[in-house]
């Protein structure tokens, strides 16, 4: 059990926001200014504040800033999940499944391409790497897996930030990106699920992936479904109830972390489900009350 939060604990998550939130909208604004995304001045805020400049530096300052506390990483890292949910349900929004549908042979082939590509080639260095590089317990399978898994993903959230800022999220080549990208998510953390249970068990289950795969299917079909009528409904009495900004924003909200508790319970990351609320929140007729 964890200990209580104390002020020493609320000081320096709230240090952590500030430094943070503001180290990276300066990066990201001096890469604005030449000419490149501000994802990329952020990952690079990100780097040096970690613990390859900042905790060389000065590494009495970097262990205050981010301790080796599993209650202070844990605040953090809520935080940060909450805000990739944020973006996620954002790039649903601006998701067009009819677009997507109507490109529907070239989604498929830049997909699988995405996905089959870098996992055969980190397959193919992990059956050649040293076993010195495999960690405690680890087996050549699991570790093999594992390296064509981290070639293979790729992180949505990042993908559809740069797509935003570059105007390139309502065409077709942005739509493409962003369904390859969530076939990427999906298929990773079912490849992941595998690993773990090769990792734990020493042997492959399909089963558990046949499992997790079905129920998300089913999530799929029920959200698009029931769920699309459920959603309508909310958003219709809300807006004939005259409610303010404020009850908009709070039916988006619950839409969204519902199906981040439903998607994280199946298996597959929580923010997937996240995306998947925007885009149902976006195929609503009262599109403009969830989008406000």
């Amino acid at each position: 059990m964890l200990p209580p939060l104390d002020e020493h604990h609320l000081l320096v998550f709230w240090t952590q926001l500030f430094v943070l939130l503001a180290v990276a909208r300066l990066f990201g604004h001096a890469m604005r200014r030449i000419g490149l995304p501000t994802i990329v001045g952020q990952l690079l805020a990100g780097v040096v504040l970690g613990p390859s400049i900042f905790g060389r530096v000065w590494p009495d300052g970097f262990e205050w800033f981010l301790p080796d506390d599993d209650l202070q990483g844990g605040l953090l890292l809520a935080v940060g999940w909450v805000g990739i949910a944020l973006v996620l349900v954002i790039t649903g929004f601006e998701t067009d499944l009819r677009l997507i549908g109507r490109l529907g042979r070239s989604s498929a082939v830049v997909s699988a391409s995405s996905i089959v590509v870098p996992l055969a080639a980190g397959l193919a260095v992990g059956v050649v790497l040293p076993q010195s590089l495999f960690g405690q317990d680890a087996t050549r399978l699991s570790f093999t897996l594992f390296i064509g898994a981290a070639l293979a993903v790729s992180s949505l959230a990042v993908v559809a930030k740069i797509l935003s800022e570059l105007g390139f999220m309502r065409r077709d080549f942005g739509q493409i990106t962003v369904a390859a990208g969530m076939a990427n998510d999906v298929f990773g953390w079912l490849l992941l699920g595998g690993i773990t249970a090769v990792a734990a068990s020493g042997s492959f289950r399909p089963g558990e992936l046949m499992t997790t795969a079905g129920l998300l299917a089913l999530l799929v079909l029920a959200a698009f479904t029931v769920g699309q009528r459920g959603v309508d409904r909310v958003l219709r009495a809300t807006r004939r109830q005259g409610e303010n900004l404020g009850a908009g924003v709070a039916v988006v909200a619950i839409v969204t972390f519902g199906f981040a508790v439903v998607t994280q319970w199946i298996g597959v990351e929580g923010v997937l489900g996240a995306f998947l609320a925007g885009i149902l929140l976006a195929d609503s007729d009262h599109h403009s009350q969830a989008a406000a």
